[in-house]
């Protein structure tokens, strides 16, 4: 008792934590987004008497500053504003002054970004300004012409974003760059158009030349490493998954790979592989492995954590999942993109927290499962991972707060533990493997121990038997016994011996079928005389009124095991007439249809349920009819083996009250009527099915 109100309070402890977690989720996630949404909308809505934002000074000395602070924004909802307008805007103080950069979002309006720069004196002319994230669609900057005379200078158009081919941008580089030649001891504003169908989230910088390549040593560095242990991950488990037959290995890889090539190409190094890639390919290809990330994550937990047996409602939730998801692939080259992909992210939140709550509910019940300490760790490094991109995103955390997107970060964390995970299971799964081998092994030298035992016991029983039958039968030609009383004795004795001689041949015969040992020998003989060896002593003066037979054509020849086949349809007339009334007939019936053999044998007795009709033909299984009545329960199933070695089946149609039908039929053992075709007895065997 101690030990189970130990786990209860684990489990209560384990659900504590889960409501708390889940409730800061949701307002980590909805709630704080949708205040800063608010707050930013405000924001914009503010008077014009703004001051304007702090040019970044640029010194000898720079070799890398963020325009974070540097920059002011305004945001064109309607789409309305030219760069005329956006100029008339910027001198009237609408441009809003910002001290980092935050998420927009998924959002239809364009914003413009007015960034301030400065060189000092012994600067240099020539800088690059990197612009951010690579996936958004277009980047327009507006960098003032110094050829143009006058003051009042023009500006030059240089355009970036994904729906720039790599090979026509300013600069070959994964993200957005382009440089820059600033006049000496002069203000300069840079204008940025953005929009995009993907998330807003800007970051800008800018590099002195010569330091540029190597502050990406460490994006490349990281990049290598995603995308290194992604493609371990992927090639090893499909491999596993394929040799395995495991759903789980394999939805994990399709995870694993969805998530390969979102950051390939989100991350701008697909542009890299593709220089002339279109930036609507490239849209549909974020979008798509996107949802078919979602798809595969559902399907990965359904499969894991076994949900069809052990919660078949979740099963179906997760179900439900995986359709949405795949069925919003068109969507990501449409405006809806920015309805169907809040949509399916957020079931797909849900969908990864009750994963990672079932999975710390099965390890606190079961503190010996390890893998589901590795599915739980999953899940949670998983959420967290989407909770901060969605800070990110909608603006409550700065988009420069890391150098790689968190759940990119992330992934690398739930992709090891989930790799821990299953490879636990397949621990697992071997180890079953060798134990069912091992039972197997063992089920298998006990049935021989068994074979061995019952061959033994037969050649015991066989000389006493033999002994006390042909003792009995010397006794009862000798007419010494005379008494009506004693000869019904003796009579007994020998019925009763023969019926132990035919017990252990049953019991020899159905050994040997059920190890498929048996090689009938099949032979060419007539349908009448197939009958009569069946009937043979089962037809007495008792039984002579009670059955009923019909054979049609008593002259057609067959090829069969006469042997065996005459004791399968004996040990059916046997049951028929043990099992039905005394005064009911049992009719027996056989026929060609074409050339499959058809042997019904129909009785007036109790009948059985479907129940019982489902295990006829199992071992030992005797019907409740036969209760108070001797058996053995071996007959139908070795009537069953017979039919089945030559090819057929054993059938039952039986009614509760009215009585059964027990059918015989053999494909393909009639034989053609014309004597060229007829095959000789002592043929081949035929083989055991």
């Amino acid at each position: 008792m101690p030990h189970v109100i130990g786990q209860t309070g684990l489990l209560a402890a384990a659900f504590r934590h889960i409501r708390l977690f889940g409730l800061t989720l949701w307002i980590v996630t909805f709630a704080l987004p949708i205040a800063a949404w608010a707050q930013t909308g405000t924001q914009t809505a503010a008077p014009a008497e703004v001051q304007a934002a702090d040019p970044l000074r640029l010194t000898v000395s720079t070799d890398r500053a963020s325009l974070a602070g540097h920059f002011a924004r305004l945001i064109d909802r309607e789409h309305a504003l030219g760069f005329g307008d956006v100029l008339k805007a910027d001198a009237e103080g609408r441009f809003e002054p910002q001290t980092i950069f935050r998420g927009a979002g998924q959002t239809p309006d364009i914003h413009w970004y007015r960034f301030d720069l400065l060189r000092e004196p012994g600067a240099p002319a020539d800088w690059i300004i990197e612009l951010g994230e690579a996936y958004i669609d277009h980047l327009d900057l507006y960098v003032p012409d110094r050829t143009m005379a006058g003051d009042a200078a023009g500006y030059s158009i240089i355009r970036m974003g994904d729906f720039v081919p790599f090979s026509q941008r300013p600069m070959k580089t994964r993200l957005h760059t382009t440089r820059l030649t600033l006049p000496e001891g002069k203000p300069v504003s840079l204008y940025l158009r953005v929009e995009s169908v993907s998330s807003i989230t800007m970051r800008a910088a800018v590099y002195a030349v010569p330091a540029y390549a190597g502050f990406q040593v460490t994006n490349l560095l990281f990049l290598g490493l995603f995308f290194g242990v992604l493609a371990i991950l992927i090639m090893g488990y499909v491999s596993l998954g394929l040799l395995l037959r495991d759903g789980a290995l394999l939805a994990f890889t399709g995870y694993a790979g969805s998530v390969f090539v979102f950051y390939l190409f989100s991350g701008g190094v697909a542009s890299i592989l593709l220089p002339d890639m279109p930036g609507w390919l490239q849209n549909l290809v974020v979008g798509s492995s996107a949802f078919l990330g979602v798809a595969a994550s559902a399907w990965m937990w359904d499969r894991i954590l076994d949900l069809r047996v052990r919660h078949p409602r979740l099963h179906w939730f997760y179900v439900g999942i995986r359709w949405m998801a795949l069925l919003s692939l068109p969507s990501a080259v449409s405006w809806t993109y920015s309805i169907t992909n809040p949509i399916v992210l957020l079931f797909a939140t849900v969908g990864t927290l009750v994963g990672a709550v079932l999975s710390i509910v099965q390890a606190v019940r079961n503190p010996a499962d390890t893998s589901a300490r590795y599915y739980a760790a999953s899940g949670l490094i998983a959420i967290t991972g989407n909770t901060l991109t969605q800070f990110t995103v909608r603006g409550t955390l700065p988009v420069d707060l890391l150098f790689a997107d968190p759940y990119q970060i992330a992934v690398l964390g739930t992709m090891l533990c989930l790799g821990s995970g299953l490879a636990l299971r397949i621990r697992d799964l071997q180890r079953e493997r060798v134990r069912a081998q091992e039972e197997s092994a063992f089920a298998t030298k006990r049935a021989e121990e068994q074979r061995t035992f019952v061959a033994m016991l037969s050649h015991e029983f066989r000389t006493p038997l033999a002994a006390i039958q042909g003792a009995a039968q010397m006794i009862e030609l000798s007419g010494e016994v005379r008494a009506p009383s004693m000869q019904s004795r003796v009579r007994r004795i020998i019925e009763t011996t023969r019926r132990m001689s035919d017990l252990v041949e049953l019991f020899l015969s159905a050994d040997a079928l059920d190890q498929g040992a048996l090689a009938l020998k099949p032979e060419v003989v007539p349908l009448d005389l197939l009958m009569d060896e069946a009937l043979d002593g089962l037809a007495g003066a008792e039984n002579e009124t009670r059955l009923s037979v019909t054979v049609e054509p008593t002259d057609r020849m067959l090829r069969v095991d006469l042997s065996f086949l005459g004791v399968a349809v004996a040990n059916l007339v046997r049951n028929a007439l043990r099992y039905s009334p005394p005064h009911t007939v049992v009719r027996v019936t056989a026929h060609l249809a074409g050339q499959d053999l058809v042997i019904r044998v129909a009785d007036q007795g109790h009948g059985m349920s479907p129940e019982e009709v489902e295990r006829i033909g199992s071992i030992y299984f005797r019907a409740s009819s036969s209760r108070g009545t001797k058996g053995s329960g071996l007959g139908l199933y070795m009537t069953q083996r017979i039919a089945a070695a030559h090819g057929g089946a054993l059938t039952v149609d039986s009614t509760l009250g009215v009585g059964s039908v027990f059918t015989i039929r053999l494909p393909a053992v009639g034989e053609p009527e014309s004597d060229d075709a007829a095959v000789p007895a002592g043929a081949d065997p035929l083989p055991v099915q």
